[in-house]
């Protein structure tokens, strides 16, 4: 069974059997900065093997795509056999075990084996020693149960193979790709040196293996041909019960460390695991979020989502050039390894407000890209910066133009590569959301505007006049809602270019702005004053549409029975969306109206925003983990808690509740996560800046006792507290500050304390 827990608070996942070890070696994954590794799996099939440990920025020529996140090897548990006979132990008893303890940052495992009428027991708990080091630390323990009947000697193998692959798409097993080899290595007696060369990098692996506690055992190394290196751990069990093992390994990039750096010295994992610990307390106190509640999975939900997030991004320092932030992060080779326009409007939103150095440097990352985001823009008939759909590692389009699926032998066409056209607007609107909250003037001067500007330049050139709408207009887009593509007018394409020219325009005085020549200013001006917007009216309030002649399309059944995971009406739809299909109906993935009102809830009215939610959320599939968090903040402040409530558990618990158990590749979905924090604090904490000070609007569901989260506000790591609605209470440190009402119903901190 897989268990997720928390301090005394735990929950039961899924049964671990070959089918579901890949979900649960994804949902247990253990990751930093620097890498993402799955953790020892019992029962592991063939998928569960080909993906085991991924390094931030190393990449490949792709399949499918042009460039591909590599799944490279990871070391671990390869053998347990016996010594004199070769025969493998066999499992025994109840199911393997497997704990994530989320407050430890550590995964548990243990199973039950049997051999010629004696069980032995082996438990295996693995971590990643530091936020800014590619090194991890297992001990191992294997012990004899009950009376033997009989002297064994095992054979524990620990080492390096060549299992981990890509897979085609991140998620077709039928075409598959090795992206390394084995190089040089140097093998001591109880440590070993592998080179892995990749496409463009040679990794080194040091690997050491200590025994503890016992003489009753030995430890050799050795290369295994073409496979790595493997170190066979000889355990007599005779005389002794149990016998415990310490791994401890890291892979450095491009020769970082010399060979013999790697065999000599020792380690002490016990002190190692004591400075994990008191680290990940220290992460935990400082961005902890807790929803006090009779459901307890819903706490679990949000603190599995704040776990993962935290641990890609906390403790390192971003490197010079930024941070790509793939859209599965460490955790999976689904999407290659790319970023899109989630890590601007989700995550970075989750970062800005608990470590703003995390969200510079995935601001950073598009900084350093901007030429070739110029480039992408004249290839293709455009002025200024288009930022591409799908980025890679190298900032440039990295989408499929079309997919292959077989045995059918169909060839699906891709039209996001050339169709989706926001996200240029996108990233500005991540530069300005940090810009306003952090007040980062010189961050702004040396390259925001700048940003800004080309991003200005880039939407400018897209608007195209219309004589007959007598208005700027922007045809064949697709917009976030992926079911409709060749469409005209995306309400959210439209809006978001038409914000981003008044963002540069609104800044043509300001100090440090690059300059705008007169006629430039005036033309862009121009197009931002007639943009063309489509309307429709429901229910007597004119609301967005979705894109022109969306309310015209035939209505879809509406999704008013709520269902686990995606609200697909029948076979058909879903066979539709997987098939990359444009859709005839009025039925979206994800709703474009709701996703715009959560990033700019000041500029629709509430009778807009209750009128457009009630008509597009029936309409809504949510086939994308990316729509629950913007649903949850707008029906917040809607006043509908416990509908937000239930999209942030949604949002929180996506890859625990909703994705497949069976042969899973996917990956997590991170940007998911951090929409549920932006449905719990944008959302029912209405958090906001008002006249540069935080505001808050708190709601409180009516089965929630109360919820607590952390913000850190230019300098300040404050402690915010829901306990009712419009009664909140905000620390710093041990001391509470005083609040009062102000504006709009504002809850903001008393003058003299801000």
């Amino acid at each position: 069974m897989l268990t997720i827990a928390y301090g005394e608070e735990c929950e039961d996942i899924v049964g671990i059997e070959p089918r579901t070890s890949s979900f649960a070696a994804c949902v247990a994954m253990l990751a930093n900065p620097l890498i993402g590794v799955r953790p020892h799996v019992p029962s592991a099939s063939p998928r569960t093997r080909r993906t085991q440990l991924l390094c931030a920025g190393v990449y490949a020529p792709g399949v499918g795509v042009s460039r591909e996140i590599i799944s490279l090897p990871a070391p671990a548990v390869l053998r347990l056999y016996d010594v004199d006979t070769g025969e493998p132990l066999e499992p025994s008893g109840d199911g393997p075990a497997v704990v994530l303890a989320m407050d430890q940052a550590t995964v548990s495992s243990r199973e039950l084996f049997q051999l010629r009428g004696v069980r032995y027991e082996l438990t295996i708990d693995q971590f990643i020693d530091a936020p800014d080091d590619s090194a991890v630390s297992t001990r191992i323990s294997l012990t004899r149960l009950g009376e033997p009947t009989g002297a064994h000697r095992l054979r524990l193998d620990y080492g390096v193979d060549g299992s981990a692959e890509n897979e085609y798409l991140g998620t077709s097993d039928w075409l598959t790709a090795r992206h390394y080899r084995f190089g040089q290595s140097v093998v001591d007696r109880t440590a070993f040196t592998v080179d892995v060369d990749a496409a463009e990098y040679r990794l080194r692996y040091n690997v050491r293996v200590e025994q503890s506690g016992t003489a009753a055992s030995s430890v050799v190394c050795w290369r295994h041909g073409l496979q790595g290196c493997i170190a066979s751990v000889t355990m007599d069990f005779n005389s002794v019960l149990q016998h415990r093992i310490a791994t401890h390994w890291r892979v450095a990039i491009d020769g970082e460390h010399s060979m013999p750096d790697a065999l000599s010295g020792d380690f002490d994992v016990t002190h190692i695991q004591s400075s994990h610990l008191d680290r990940w307390s220290r992460i935990w106190s400082e961005h902890d979020v807790t929803v006090q509640t009779a459901q307890r999975r819903t706490d679990l939900g949000i603190k599995y989502a704040m776990f993962q997030l935290l641990q890609h991004g906390v403790g390192v320092a971003p490197p010079e050039r930024g941070t790509l932030s793939p859209a599965r992060g460490l955790t999976s080779t689904y999407h290659s390894g790319a970023t899109f326009f989630d890590t601007e409007l989700h995550k970075c939103m989750f970062w800005i407000w608990n470590e703003p150095g995390v969200a510079r440097a995935l601001i950073d990352y598009r900084y350093h890209c901007l030429e070739q985001a110029r480039e992408f823009a004249r290839a293709s008939g455009y002025e200024g910066a288009r930022f591409p759909e799908a980025a890679n590692d190298r900032g440039r389009e990295n989408g499929p133009h079309y997919v292959l699926a077989y045995p059918e032998q169909d060839i699906r066409r891709e039209w996001s590569v050339h169709e989706v056209l926001h996200i240029s607007a996108d990233v500005c609107y991540a530069v300005n959301k940090y810009w306003k909250v952090t007040g980062d003037d010189a961050f702004m001067i040396s390259r925001g505007f700048e940003m800004l500007l080309e991003c200005a330049r880039f939407a400018a050139s897209v608007f195209k006049w219309s004589e007959s709408r007598q208005a700027y207009v922007v045809e064949s887009v697709m917009g976030p809602d992926e079911y409709h593509y060749h469409v005209d007018n995306s309400f959210f394409t439209n809006y978001m270019l038409r914000w981003c020219l008044r963002s540069a325009l609104s800044l043509c005085d300001r100090p440090g702005f690059p300059g705008l020549p007169e006629g430039q200013s005036k033309r862009w001006q121009s197009i931002a004053d007639n943009v063309f917007l489509p309307w429709i009216t429901v229910g007597g309030v004119v609301i967005p549409e979705e894109f022109e002649g969306y309310a015209a399309l035939p209505d879809t059944q509406l999704r008013s029975d709520k269902k686990r995971g995606p609200q697909f009406a029948d076979e058909a739809e879903r066979e539709s969306a997987e098939n990359l299909q444009n859709f005839a109906s009025q039925v979206v993935k994800q709703a474009d109206i709701v996703l715009l009102m959560s990033m700019f809830p000041e500029d629709f009215s509430t009778d807009v925003k209750r009128a457009a939610f009630e008509y597009y959320e029936p309409r809504t599939v949510h086939e994308s983990s990316l729509s629950y968090g913007p649903h949850a903040v707008v029906a917040a402040h809607l006043g509908k808690t416990s509908i937000s409530a239930d999209f942030i558990a949604r949002a929180s618990r996506y890859n625990l509740d909703f994705t497949p158990l069976d042969d899973y590749s996917n990956g997590l979905h991170l940007s998911a996560y951090a929409g549920a924090w932006q449905g719990l604090v944008e959302g029912l904490a209405g958090l906001d800046l008002v006249a540069d000070q935080l505001a808050f609007r708190p709601r409180l569901p009516a089965d929630w006792d109360a919820y607590h989260f952390t913000l850190e506000f230019r300098g300040r790591r404050l402690r915010i507290s829901v306990i009712g609605d419009d009664e909140l209470e905000i620390r710093e440190g041990g001391r509470q500050l005083p609040t009062e009402h102000g504006q709009d119903g504002y809850i903001c901190l008393k003058e003299g304390h801000r």
